[in-house]
């Protein structure tokens, strides 16, 4: 695998996650399981950050007030 297609990989889990996360509520085991993929690789937080930041810019996740 080169280094484009595992970042490509590495980005498009990140946005199932991020998806996931502002589209339901996870379960504890599928909290868990986010919580050991970020912690697996310091490119998986950097990637979600990204992505999170990156929808937050563009309006698609509200913010942590309409959130509430």
């Amino acid at each position: 695998m080169d280094n484009d297609s595992g970042d490509d990989a590495v980005w498009q889990t990140a946005l199932d996650w991020l998806m996931r996360e502002h589209e339901e509520t996870l379960s504890d085991a599928d909290r868990e399981v986010l919580h050991a993929w970020l912690a697996a690789s310091s490119q998986h937080r950097r990637v979600f950050r990204e992505a999170e930041q990156l929808w937050l810019l563009t309006g698609m996740i509200p913010s942590g007030d309409e959130r509430s």
